[in-house]
């Protein structure tokens, strides 16, 4: 056997061994399974993250949400029986648990390609999970996308039907803007094409519409007697519909969403033995409605994004805690409205930046007795509403300016300053005297990012 052919020999027996081999075109990150059709996609990247607050900020970063939250930004200055202290402290915090992985696999079938994708990170934070540095820097993983796809139809964990993410601005913050649909979720979709250029989806989702009440959120069960706020449960998912229409200038996206929120049909002791009394059930639907896109003006893009509705709190990042609340007699909904606008210019192959600004204000719909939903929240009658992250917030504002730098081709970095407002609605003591006509907390802090892709 001459060299050559011994040279090829072992080329085949080395290739044989690997556990996949590379489809046509050697493209990065793909593979083809052995003994099988099916193509599989691997990809990923090892980030870190950090900040670092030159104004207030919420005491257990490592466990609640480290990136901007300004739904909860702390005060600016003590407030009686609401806050009693400010933290105006500079702090640094840093974190690898933005770093993310995925599959995706391509399989040909009788009808049509089958795709199935599975992604996560490790950026779950959880009062009950408590990974942070002095636990040897653990952080749970947590799903982000899981679903398998065959034609138009889509089933399983993907980024809700209301989401648009090329209409999102480009930041070094994790969390992006506060008027940004960041929500993934269980679904069933179905999207079709409506001529060349467009397409429609439709979807029903899984409808965790809660309402909420009490520090970050928490949700008091009416199961269980405890107040007025009402854990909700629901039998109709979330409809949704979105319309896309693209371009080279870009593209248009217009979608809308029907929701429901339920309570109440549940049986309560009241007194000894096995007495009780049925509690009626109470209902509400809520609606919204977003038209975002983005434009390409040579190199440099521009993005934006127009959502409200009633009831959609979750759908808005800003007001995840500020969709709905039961007072006993109704289910109201909050009237919210936000929007986004960004310009990203492109200096050259390895430089960009970053204007942005966001925006986010609720109305209030009032209660069940003539006044303030805000007031009656504050009333001695619900006393879990204090607090300074129960306070309903009127308004969020957010602004940006960053820069980006292309290291290699797989490794990027980025700095940002992030400077956000909070302004709520009136404050008032438990017997209904007002305190003042609202707080403000403000948020000044720097982003940073180091970002290196598997391939």
């Amino acid at each position: 056997m001459n060299r050559i052919s011994l040279t090829k020999n072992v080329l085949t027996a080395s290739l044989m061994m690997l556990p996949f081999s590379l489809v046509a075109g050697d493209a990065p990150g793909y593979f083809k399974i052995p003994g099988t059709d099916t193509t599989l996609k691997i990809y990923g990247f090892a980030e870190l993250n950090g900040v670092y607050d030159m104004g207030t900020h919420n005491s257990d970063i490592d466990d609640y949400d480290w990136a901007s939250f300004l739904p909860v930004q702390p005060f600016d200055h003590p407030v009686p029986g609401v806050q009693s202290a400010t933290t105006k402290n500079n702090s640094l915090y840093m974190t690898a648990r933005t770093s993310r992985f995925g599959f995706t696999t391509t399989t040909p079938s009788d009808m049509g390609p089958i795709t199935m994708k599975l992604e996560a990170d490790f950026n779950s934070p959880s009062p009950s999970n408590f990974s942070s540095p002095t636990t040897t820097n653990g952080n749970t993983c947590r799903i982000r996308q899981a679903y398998g796809q065959v034609g138009g139809f889509l089933f399983g964990q993907t980024w809700t039907t209301m989401f648009d993410g090329d209409s999102l601005p480009d930041t070094v913050d994790f969390n992006a803007v506060p008027s940004a649909t960041l929500l993934r979720i269980p679904m069933l979709q179905y999207t079709f094409k409506v001529g060349s250029k467009s397409s429609l989806a439709v979807a029903a989702e899984f409808p965790f519409n809660r309402m909420f009440q009490g520090a970050s959120g928490h949700v008091v069960s009416q199961d269980a007697g405890e107040g007025y706020g009402g854990d909700a449960y629901q039998d109709i998912p979330d409809l949704h519909a979105n319309w896309t229409y693209s371009d080279g200038w870009g593209h248009v996206s217009l979608r809308g969403v029907m929701l429901t929120y339920k309570t109440g049909g549940n049986q309560v002791l009241t007194g000894v033995g096995t007495n009780t009394t049925t509690q009626g059930s109470i209902n509400s639907t809520g609606f919204g409605g977003a038209l975002s896109g983005h434009f390409n003006i040579a190199k440099d893009t521009v993005v934006w994004s127009v959502m409200g509705g009633n009831g959609v709190g979750r759908y808005l990042f800003g007001d995840i805690l500020q969709s709905a609340i039961n007072d006993g007699h109704q289910i109201n909904l909050w009237k919210g409205l936000g929007w986004h606008v960004g310009y990203t210019h492109v200096w050259d192959a390895k430089w960009r930046s970053n204007l942005i600004y966001s925006e986010v204000s609720n109305t209030d719909p009032g209660a069940y007795n003539g006044q303030t939903l805000n007031k009656w929240m504050q009333s001695s009658a619900n006393p879990n509403y204090w607090g300074a992250d129960g306070q309903p917030n009127k308004t969020l504002q957010n602004a940006m300016v960053n820069t980006f730098y292309q290291i290699s081709k797989t490794a990027s970095c980025g700095v940002e300053y992030a400077w956000g407002t909070r302004k709520t609605f009136a404050t008032y003591t438990s017997a209904g005297a007002l305190v003042n006509d609202g707080n403000t907390g403000t948020q000044k802090r720097i982003n940073f990012v180091f970002h290196i892709n598997f391939f």
